[in-house]
Parts: C-alpha cells; structure tokens; sequence
C-alpha cells in the first residue's frame, strides 16, 4: 500500500490547526466569561459602597449642601464648591476609571446608577467640565463615562431629539435632591430605591 506522506501531512496540518483554532475558540469563551463574572463581583462591590452609610451620608450631605430649606436649587459657586460634591463625583470618576480598565461593562453601570449619576453630574457640570474649573482635568474617565452611557441612554429614549441634560431642569435636580434627603434619612431607603430604579428601569423599556 502507497502512502503520499505529503498528503498525511497536510491532513495532519489540518487536524493540528482545526484542534488549535478550536482550543483558542473555546478559551475565548472562557475568559469573556470569567471577565463577565468579575464584571459582576466588581458592579456588586460598587453597588455596596453606594449604599453603605459613608456615601448615603455623602450623597445626602451633598443634597442638603445644594438646596434651600424650601427644596429649591441653589446656584453653584466653582470657587467654593461643598466638599460632599467632590465625594460623590469622585465616587462616579472610580466607576469610569474602572470601565476604561476593562472591570465593569458600561451597560452594568448604566443600567445600576445612571438615574443617579445624571442629575449630579448636570448640577456640577462646571466642575467637570468647565474651562474655567481647576478640577476638570481630574475627571476625564468621568465625563467618558458619562457620554457613553448617554448614549444608551438616548437609544433608549427613543423620541429624545435634544441634549440629556436639558431633560434635568433646575426643578428636577432639585427634585432628585430633596429624594435623596428623605430617602437617605429613612430606615427603608433600600427598599425605596430598589422600587424607583424598578420604576426607572419599566419607563425605559416602554
């Protein structure tokens, strides 16, 4: 019997690079599984922070800081900013740094803290974002953040024609202020804030 050892060969080549092709394959999945179940353990340990008592205590102190005794909005003074924003902006800063590393999915976070992020981040745009603000630079990884999860959040919003933060008037950032005083200062405001994200989350799918 005649053997084309060219022949065995090159079916051999096959073989070896189908079986390759296939290992990578399946490695592949491994780690985007293994970088998803991270994503997962990392969202959840931002979530915790979010709602333990030393940035509830922040969130709250920042709202208080930024209206009135009759709930109404405040002007924001860039020289002097309350110490509580810079807590809370560098809370949301964190989160983009840790997108950019590849440690959380944009989406993850949008879906978790956008609600919360947006009316803070319209009421210290001049922090963030300003030319005249000498603390702009340091929130590079936020504002990217930001952008990206806007446009989520405009695929979502489907009839949206103008920029988000038109849709946060004065008088709706005051409104997620005086929430966060109240919630923040109530024994049930997981529970609370579970049902508003419920609610959040059912008027953008609809």
């Amino acid at each position: 019997m005649f053997i084309d050892w060219n022949e065995a060969q090159a079916i051999g080549t096959v073989a070896l690079v189908v079986t390759s092709a296939a290992a990578i394959g399946y490695a592949g999945l491994q780690l985007r599984h293994e970088r998803g179940y991270r994503a997962v353990s990392n969202l959840e340990k931002q979530l915790a922070f979010f709602h333990s008592d030393k940035f509830v205590t922040a969130r709250r102190t920042l709202a208080q800081a930024r209206v009135d005794p009759q709930g109404e909005l405040l002007g924001l003074d860039i020289e002097d900013p309350p110490v509580s924003a810079f807590e809370v902006l560098d809370f949301y800063e964190h989160l983009g740094l840790l997108i950019k590393k590849g440690h959380l999915e944009t989406y993850d976070v949008w879906h978790t803290f956008y609600e919360w992020v947006q009316p803070v981040y319209a009421d210290l745009r001049p922090i963030t974002e300003s030319k005249d603000s000498p603390w702009a630079d340091h929130y590079t990884d936020l504002r990217s953040l930001v952008r990206e999860m806007d446009v989520i959040q405009k695929d979502r919003m489907r009839k949206q024609k103008n920029s988000q933060y038109k849709l946060w008037s004065r008088d709706r950032i005051a409104e997620h202020y005086r929430y966060e005083i109240e919630a923040s200062g109530s024994s049930s405001s997981m529970q609370r804030l579970r049902r508003r994200n419920s609610l959040v989350a059912a008027s953008s799918n609809s």
